[in-house]
């Protein structure tokens, strides 16, 4: 299981536009020969014939009469391609030199920030996003980098005002903020909504539930070590707090502290022995873990308590243990 801490981007982006136009331009005559070199190149790059496509670009962008625009998707586009062949150093000359060609491509900024990131070289990544958003400032995607970026360095107030502009503008974003793998996705975690940041951003919370309504929506968008931190509050003012063990666990569980979580979803039965719900979702950490004893011991505690609710017998039906 990968830490809902290391949230995964689509790395690099070609320029869709570009594509399309050269393809839209090849039934005419009388068009700038670079295009027909960019045409070639995708061309080649679609046989997988990616050094044929590098050499294709460049020939489009040695022509001269490509307008600054398409310079810089070609140039960002056979970035991509010194990348997929393992070239970082010429992909980054690329991605820069289409942004000084075009200032407001978002693209390239995008393919620029996401190789400085994997080479951990966050500092330059940020500088690059903090440009970046000068000239397209609801880019975003953009947003929800940088505010990741911040999120790692635990500038928890720029982060947070960041991620939750990027899900304003574009909510579908907020499918990517917990890993898909995460168990608990669609369960007890909910893909983040402007609404989980509504309820991080309002006024401190009125009552211990409120506190982990707030953990729920910390979790939910991504940001763990707020989600236990409120946790743990609640369970330091009310010690038997089953549901505050709980949503510490899943916590935990989600930065893959895995024997912390046991330990706290065991705290929250020790305080709510009869409780399904806990059952069933320790059950989902052991079965994820791969241990299926354990996984059959909760997930048939769970029906045992509770034969109406579906899901426990599902979960039962696919170990095998009914029919």
């Amino acid at each position: 299981m990968i830490s809902d801490r290391h949230m995964v981007f689509k790395l690099f982006k070609n320029s869709a536009l570009a594509l399309s136009l050269v393809t839209a331009l090849t039934p005419m005559t009388g068009f700038a020969d670079g295009i027909l070199f960019a045409r070639a190149a995708q061309e080649a790059q679609d046989n997988g014939n990616l050094e044929l496509a590098i050499e294709y670009y460049t020939d489009a962008l040695n022509e001269g009469d490509l307008s600054k625009k398409h310079q810089a998707y070609v140039l960002n586009n056979r970035g991509t391609l010194f990348l997929d062949l393992n070239i970082p150093q010429e992909a980054e000359q690329d991605f820069v030199q289409s942004v000084e060609l075009l200032p407001t491509y978002g693209d390239a900024y995008f393919n620029l920030t996401s190789l400085y990131i994997a080479q951990d070289k966050n500092d330059k990544a940020l500088s690059w996003l903090n440009k970046a958003l000068i000239e397209i400032p609801e880019d975003a995607e953009l947003l929800l980098k940088r505010g990741v970026l911040y999120r790692e360095q635990n500038e928890i107030e720029a982060a947070l005002q960041d991620v939750s502009q990027a899900i304003l503008i574009k909510p579908e974003l907020g499918k990517i903020l917990i890993n898909e793998s995460n168990p608990y996705l669609g369960n007890y975690i909910e893909y983040a909504t402007i609404d989980h940041f509504i309820t991080i951003l309002s006024e401190e919370p009125p009552s211990l539930d409120a506190y982990i309504n707030r953990a729920k929506a910390y979790l939910s968008t991504g940001f763990l070590d707020q989600a236990l931190v409120d946790a743990e509050y609640v369970i330091e003012l009310e010690p038997k707090s089953f549901d505050a063990y709980e949503a510490k666990a899943i916590i935990l569980f989600s930065q893959g502290a895995y024997d912390k979580a046991i330990r706290a979803f065991d705290l929250a039965l020790h305080y709510a022995p009869n409780n399904p719900e806990i059952f069933y979702n320790r059950g989902q950490l052991y079965k994820s873990l791969g241990d299926n004893n354990n996984a059959s011991f909760d997930f048939q505690m769970a029906y045992s308590i509770n034969r109406q609710e579906k899901k426990y017998r599902k979960e039962l039906k696919e170990l095998g243990l009914v029919r």
